[in-house]
C-alpha cells in the first residue's frame, strides 16, 4: 500500500525526471494550478486521487500535450 508520504515522494521523483532538475520540478510542484482546483500539484498529491491527477499532468507535459 502507498502511504501519503509515498505519494508526495513519487510525484517529486516523477517531476524531477520530466523537468530534468530538482529546482525546476520544485517550481512546478509548488505553484497553484487551476487543474488542481487552485492548489499545488504537491498538495494535490496528498491522496491517491490527487496523486493520479498530478501524475497524469506530468505525463502530459512529458509527451508535449501541455505547457
Amino acid at each position: 500500500m502507498i502511504t501519503e508520504t509515498n505519494f508526495e515522494e513519487l510525484i517529486r521523483r516523477q517531476a524531477e525526471q520530466v523537468f530534468g532538475s530538482k529546482a525546476k520540478a520544485n517550481i512546478w510542484l509548488s505553484q497553484p494550478r487551476t487543474d488542481f482546483m487552485g492548489v499545488t500539484a504537491l498538495e494535490s498529491a496528498c491522496d491517491e486521487a490527487g496523486y493520479r491527477r498530478a501524475k497524469c499532468m506530468i505525463e502530459r507535459i512529458e509527451h508535449g500535450y501541455v505547457c
